[in-house]
């Protein structure tokens, strides 16, 4: 039985791959999604994203399937589907083919990675997803990777769990103590200071802002003085168990490029460091309908009232 009382994957925009990967005239197969996807950049250079299975026999279009053109030819028959996933050629068939199309999936590239949108019921997009990162000179991404035994609704619900910060990361209660939490259509925004003590054993006081759009993207800010540093995490359902969470990191390169260089190995260790501590706990907890909530908890309640939006078929948060 599921450990969650509601669909393993919620409607939204989920990140499939880093732009940087698809290669132009390669196709890339992917799991995401509980579904077998492929993907590739047509010679226009755009990026596309089809079901795994050739509509005509079952056969993988990722296994011996080549890109042609904006679109792809099926390895088994040589089916040639266009940029649209619209069957374009059939070899030797001296008539017009028949109306034949291959999955396709909604994509965008944003924020160097690939995202597919995905809605159980077939809609289109219903939103769209912020660009990051300003003009001019920022750092490379730096990409840490994870699969996770977890449920995305899960995942962003740890941003507002309050209580936790303190018992399992290494945070102590701020100086400042600034936790504002507000929901806006498809977007929750948390605005809060926190107070690291990885940093310093007195704790280093910062301000934060966490914007989640949808169940797949969330960004962290960070403007501290001269610093301006973004953490940017895409987490997509691999499956009804799995989800695969890529934490990315960059910020606004200073003058002094060693100072830069170290600022974001720090930023990265605390942050990787206090990801894996919440991992065992979300692989081995199980998922309350009705939990007993306290004042310190946050507003867990009205995140799962808000997240609920995000399933065709109403969820059981």
């Amino acid at each position: 039985m599921s450990r969650y009382p509601f669909p393993a994957v919620p409607d939204g925009w989920f990140a499939v791959a880093a732009s940087e990967d698809l290669v132009t005239g390669e196709v890339t197969t992917l799991h995401y999604l509980d579904r077998e996807l492929v993907a590739f950049r047509g010679e226009d250079g755009g990026a596309r994203v089809f079901d795994a299975h050739c509509p005509h026999l079952g056969a993988h279009l990722g296994v011996g399937g080549r890109v042609c053109g904006d679109g792809i030819v099926c390895p088994f028959h040589g089916w040639r589907f266009d940029g649209d996933g619209l069957l374009a050629e059939v070899p030797r068939l001296d008539r017009r083919p028949p109306r034949v199309s291959a999955g396709t999936w909604p994509v965008c590239e944003l924020n160097g990675r690939l995202f597919v949108w995905h809605h159980a019921g077939g809609a289109p997009p219903a939103y769209a997803l912020p660009h990051y990162r300003s003009e001019g000179a920022w750092t490379p991404w730096r990409v840490d990777t994870y699969r996770v035994r977890v449920h995305v609704q899960e995942l962003t619900e740890n941003i507002i769990d309050r209580s936790h910060f303190y018992a399992v990361h290494d945070m102590v209660p701020p100086d400042d103590d600034v936790f504002e939490v507000t929901f806006t259509d498809h977007v929750m925004t948390v605005d809060q200071n926190i107070k690291v003590t990885a940093l310093a054993d007195t704790g280093y006081e910062v301000r934060t802002r966490t914007t989640v759009c949808g169940p797949g993207a969330v960004a962290v800010e960070v403007r501290e003085g001269s610093l301006d540093m973004l953490t940017y995490i895409t987490q997509t359902p691999v499956d009804a168990e799995i989800s695969e969470i890529t934490i990315c990191f960059s910020m606004a390169a200073l003058e002094d490029a060693a100072f830069t260089a170290s600022v974001a190995e720090l930023n990265a260790k605390v942050t990787n460091l206090q990801f894996t501590q919440d991992v065992p706990l979300w692989e081995n907890k199980i998922y309350r309908d009705r939990p007993r909530l306290t004042a310190v908890d946050g507003p867990i309640a009205a995140y799962r009232r808000w997240f609920d939006r995000f399933y065709s078929a109403p969820g059981a948060s």
